[in-house]
């Protein structure tokens, strides 16, 4: 893995370049930085996207520990990116803001939690090795947005042809991770299926060789069979009785990029 020296302090216009900079950065100073969103996808696949499945990443997105998020901070600073002062002294305790004027990026630092429409909590689920969410967590992420949007979609597409599904292993989609969220939370399991088949649909419209479109199909399908059999909390079905006739998720608010 080719790594740029952790004394750079010009942020890279490639974006994959740029992560595993900051990644060395972090490395460097002991602090815990994990990536999330399309890069992060990118990475786990090694180079072996199809050109269906290869897009543009234009932002950076990490998950960090609240005990590393100040060094953190100061390590993104350092690395030549500009603080949101406003934003990061209003919500600085869950989530932080930087951008990369050179390359007009944002950067955005999710604290201990990753809260969209749904909130997942990963203060004991970051990878001590390695330098993104694990794949079970990058497709929570990924499919946690009720208006899903096409760029998730092929993500995880993505994800699903460059990882099998598992149990115990950060190789793979762990069945045991998704279910420890999944079968907790009625509101988490019924965004996840109603994307899954969202997933399922573009597959078909994807232009992918007959081969690896199987493979994904064949994953995608295993996931969808395993999800009904995840042991479920007395929460899930109690939940589960109300149903559709409550929201069961939050809107997140729309952050402005500068």
């Amino acid at each position: 893995m080719e790594i740029t020296t952790p004394n750079s302090n010009s942020p890279l216009p490639n974006p994959l370049r740029e992560a595993r900079r900051l990644t060395a950065l972090a490395h460097a100073e002991h602090v815990t930085a994990r990536l999330l969103g399309g890069v992060a996808v990118a990475i786990r696949a090694e180079g072996r996207l199809p050109p269906a499945l290869q897009r543009p990443y234009k932002d950076l997105d990490y998950v960090t520990r609240r005990r590393d998020a100040a060094t953190w901070a100061q390590i993104l600073e350092r690395a030549g990116y500009v603080p949101d002062a406003a934003f990061n002294r209003l919500h600085g305790a869950q989530r932080l803001l930087h951008y990369d004027p050179a390359n007009a990026k944002q950067l955005d630092t999710f604290i201990d939690t990753f809260a969209m429409c749904h909130v997942l909590d990963l203060q004991d689920r970051l990878p001590t090795t390695g330098e993104t969410l694990s794949p079970a967590d990058l497709l929570l992420t990924k499919l946690q947005i009720v208006e899903v949007n096409d760029k998730d979609l092929i993500d995880t597409i993505a994800l699903l042809l460059s990882h099998p599904l598992g149990r115990h292993s950060e190789d793979v989609i762990d069945l045991t991770a998704l279910a420890g969220v999944l079968g907790q939370d009625w509101g988490w399991y019924t965004t996840i299926s109603d994307n899954l088949t969202k997933v399922k649909e573009r597959l078909s419209t994807v232009n992918l060789d007959p081969e690896p479109k199987e493979t994904v199909l064949a994953r995608l399908e295993e996931l969808q069979e395993a999800l009904p059999r995840f042991p479920k909390t007395l929460k899930w079905k109690l939940r589960a009785k109300v149903g559709r006739r409550l929201i069961w998720y939050d809107l997140p608010e729309e952050v402005d990029e500068h």
